[in-house]
């Protein structure tokens, strides 16, 4: 009995795994796209989607897009959205002054001994050193300049004729009297040994500073500081976005009863903006509107939007707008706030294109899935894996790109039948699953009514 059961376990086994293999197959998508990989031994590995894919994936999460490996597997994916570019650092020179002794001491009032334009730029230090004096201690420096905050400064000094070796004191101020102490890891230096020279050039500040006027002072250490040439200032300034895909949808039909317009957008795009294109002068307030199909209700994305256009010139339009949220929906629609017998609007719908990230696991070749009806992408912890790999390697770490090779038709429309199909093996294994069990119950009750020896 317990060989019988072990059996029955087995073939229960085989069709449960038929099943899910029949839930990936080709027959289960619309089509594919074969991936090439840059590298085979990169490990992860990133493919940008166009409007090609967009428009086969029928899922509004794209829960339909997968990738599969040379058996037909899925391996883990996740889906992203576009990287956001990263920061990038700008430098530019800043005005700066020697200071007395005198002025490099805490307290002192360096407006008195400045001269200043009427915007505030100072344009020199009003001092005469006298026989004797030391030379110049500290320096002033004029940050106005920069229209972001600084993250460090640069001084270069050419080659110093001594080694020397100190820690720089900086404070900011706003008006040259009242002076503030400023967190920064400053030691300036200039060593040699031989044809060895080691050089530190840069104070870094542990926050971005933004102030008006920066005193550097030197603090302790050993020899004297040499003649500054120049002091530039560096600051991180965000790259520009990368520029929006736009899609132009022109009305299905004549405004409703209600004057509004109705557009049918054929891809699942991620859409952040949105934008109407009137012609020629116009103005209005509309109220836009989505739903996936004719059988759902319309739920309003914005409402009292006012959208104007005065001549030819595209700085006199309204801006396009942007979204709260991500959209994918089939069906967009415009409402005016009043009847125009004006021209019908062009819904403009702007978005930029995600990628999906895949581990490369199990035999090349690769391909990327889509469209489909009741196969689903299965969840895999890849954010994590991308995190590690991140700091292993640098933040700046991206996976290798992957290109979308020609895409070949699979099981078309047909994919796209929610309904799974019928797979006379795996019915087989279950009815001989239940014949099994009927077996065995026939044999225990036979076993019940037999009489009994005496």
């Amino acid at each position: 009995m317990n060989r019988r059961l072990t059996c029955m376990a087995g073939l229960a086994g085989a069709a449960i795994c038929s099943v899910a293999i029949a839930a990936g197959g080709d027959e289960a998508f619309v089509a594919q796209w074969p991936l090439t990989l840059p590298s085979p031994d990169a490990g992860a590995y990133q493919v940008g989607l166009d409007d090609a894919v967009y428009a086969t994936t029928v899922s509004p999460a794209l829960r339909d897009l997968v990738v599969v490996n040379g058996d037909g597997r899925q391996v883990p994916a996740l889906l992203q959205a576009a990287p956001t570019p990263p920061a990038r650092l700008t430098t530019q020179p800043l005005a700066w002054f020697p200071l007395p002794a005198t002025a490099a001491r805490a307290g002192s009032d360096i407006a008195a001994i400045s001269e200043l334009d009427p915007d505030g730029r100072l344009r020199r230090i009003q001092w005469q050193p006298a026989p004797g004096d030391a030379p110049p201690a500290a320096l002033l420096v004029d940050a106005g300049t920069s229209e972001v905050p600084l993250q460090a400064l640069m001084l270069d000094w050419g080659v110093a004729e001594v080694a020397f070796e100190r820690t720089m004191r900086v404070e900011g101020s706003e008006d040259l009297r009242e002076w503030n102490p400023l967190a920064a890891g400053g030691r300036l230096l200039d060593l040699r040994r031989g044809e060895a020279r080691l050089v530190e050039q840069r104070i870094v500040f542990d926050t971005p500073v933004r102030a008006r006027y920066l005193r550097l002072s030197p603090g302790a250490g050993a020899g004297t500081m040499p003649a500054i040439v120049s002091v530039t200032g560096e600051s991180t300034a965000v790259a520009d976005a990368p520029e929006l895909a736009w899609r132009a949808l022109e009305p299905v039909g004549p405004a409703d009863g209600e004057g509004g317009f109705v557009f049918r957008l054929d891809a699942r795009l991620p859409v952040t903006h949105v934008d109407i294109g009137l012609d020629g002068n116009a103005t209005a307030r509309w109220t836009l509107s989505v739903r996936e199909d004719d059988s759902a209700p319309w739920r309003t994305i914005t409402s009292d939007w006012l959208v104007y256009r005065v001549g030819a010139d595209d700085a006199s339009r309204t801006p396009p707008r942007a979204l709260d949220t991500t959209l994918r929906a089939r069906q967009w629609r415009l409402v005016p706030d009043a009847p125009s017998a004006g021209a019908a609007p062009v819904l403009r719908l702007g978005y930029r294109a995600e990628r999906l990230v895949f581990v490369a696991e199990g035999a090349a070749p690769f391909s990327l899935r889509a469209g489909s009806g009741r196969a689903v992408r299965v969840d895999a912890s890849v954010a994590p894996l991308l995190a590690d790999l991140r700091a292993r390697d640098g933040g700046r770490w991206q996976p290798a790109v992957a290109t979308l090779g020609a895409r070949t038709e699979l099981a078309g429309a047909a994919a796209l039948d929610d309904t799974p199909p019928r797979d006379w093996g795996t019915w087989l294994l279950w009815g001989v699953l239940l014949l099994g069990v009927l077996l065995i119950g026939g044999f225990a009750l036979s076993l019940l009514r037999a009489p009994k020896p005496a």
